[in-house]
């Protein structure tokens, strides 16, 4: 649950709330919201559908919208935002993210430059990116130039920006195979950093950008060359695969992060047989699907008969009807097997009430 505290500077990246310590200095007495907006380097527009800028098609509205395209205007955008007292919250493609009914009461910053610098080395090709490039564009070019280690992100509609933050993978890879370095913003000082692969510190779904607030900015990546084309061979199985597994109604992804057989007690694990187990991780969509919770509905929302760790939009589903979804499966599976899932998703907005 997220609650917007007025007393704390609030940063927000793609899917995730950091709150950090301070308070975003005062406005001038004298100069109200409209000619501090008019201050900054890119346009703001009030009470933007949030549900039209993600993938669940779920959520209110933002208080306050912009885009942006290179640093300069980021930066122009969060003075404004500064001045205003205002949240913030860093828009990328809007997957992994639910947003409540009510909407976003601050700023939402949506990162809209997708340019790509592509150098061949003799060993392998370095990709450098914004953080608002699609996976698929970034696989798209990956492939055109004869590279490989991206096959992965096959129908993954996040940018690399979010994939970095969030350490996205599948089918047994994840992006922190593939990056060499990111570079990234203090949002209180605009301070840039460059992080090294070993300073990001990756884990399953998780990387530094989680804990210490920075902004993405650019991703360099390392892609090996494919000598054989067999990338897009990869590539075409993927697809395949995914029209049979994943649901074709709106939703955010998967709802829950996979549990790692090391986090879970000999307790649970003795009620899921081996076979269930891949990677070392136990499918939560089998557990959910165990506790009969596939094709529930609550609602307009409903967990996918297809793969019972997606929930759907059925046409008309709000924030709340998923929210209240997402809880049934935890208490399920907790009362079921316990273990406590936690959620791949994120949300933005109060969930509180």
């Amino acid at each position: 649950m997220i609650i917007i505290k007025k007393d704390s500077v609030s940063f927000w990246s793609e899917g995730l709330s950091t709150h950090l310590n301070g308070n975003w200095s005062q406005p001038p007495s004298d100069q109200n919201e409209t000619e501090l907006m008019s201050m900054a380097k890119v346009e703001f527009q009030k009470n933007i559908s949030l549900a039209n800028l993600t993938t669940f098609k779920i959520g209110g509205p933002a208080e306050y919208f912009c885009l942006v395209s290179n640093l300069d205007e980021l930066k122009g955008a969060i003075v404004q935002a500064r001045k205003m007292n205002k949240p913030i919250f860093i828009l990328g493609s809007g997957s992994n993210l639910l947003v409540s009914d009510e909407g976003f009461k601050g700023v939402v910053i949506k990162l809209q430059s997708a340019q790509c610098i592509v150098q061949n080395l003799e060993s392998h090709f370095k990709i450098i990116c914004n953080a608002g490039v699609l996976l698929s564009q970034l696989l798209s070019k990956a492939l055109d130039i004869g590279a490989k280690g991206l096959e992965w992100a096959t129908g993954i509609p996040g940018t690399i920006g979010g994939a970095v933050f969030g350490n996205s993978g599948a089918y047994g890879h994840s992006t922190a195979e593939i990056v060499e370095e990111v570079v990234a913003m203090d949002p209180l000082t605009f301070e840039e950093k460059a992080f090294s692969q070993e300073e990001c510190s990756f884990d399953y779904r998780e990387s530094v950008f989680k804990k210490n607030g920075f902004i993405i900015t650019s991703v360099a990546l390392k892609l090996p060359k494919d000598e054989t084309g067999e990338a897009r061979k990869v590539v075409l199985e993927y697809i395949k695969e995914r029209k049979n597994k994943i649901p074709p109604q709106p939703s955010a992804g998967c709802t829950f992060k996979n549990i790692p057989v090391t986090w879970a007690p000999q307790e649970s694990l003795r009620k899921i047989p081996e076979e269930k187990i891949k990677g070392g991780k136990i499918p939560v969509g089998y557990l959910i699907d165990q506790c009969g919770l596939r094709g529930a509905k609550i609602g307009d929302a409903q967990i996918s008969p297809l793969h019972a760790n997606f929930i759907v939009n059925l046409g008309k589903a709000t924030a709340r009807d998923v929210y209240q979804l997402i809880n049934l499966c935890k208490d399920k599976v907790q009362d079921k097997f316990s273990l406590t899932l936690e959620e791949e998703i994120r949300y933005l907005g109060n969930f509180e009430n």
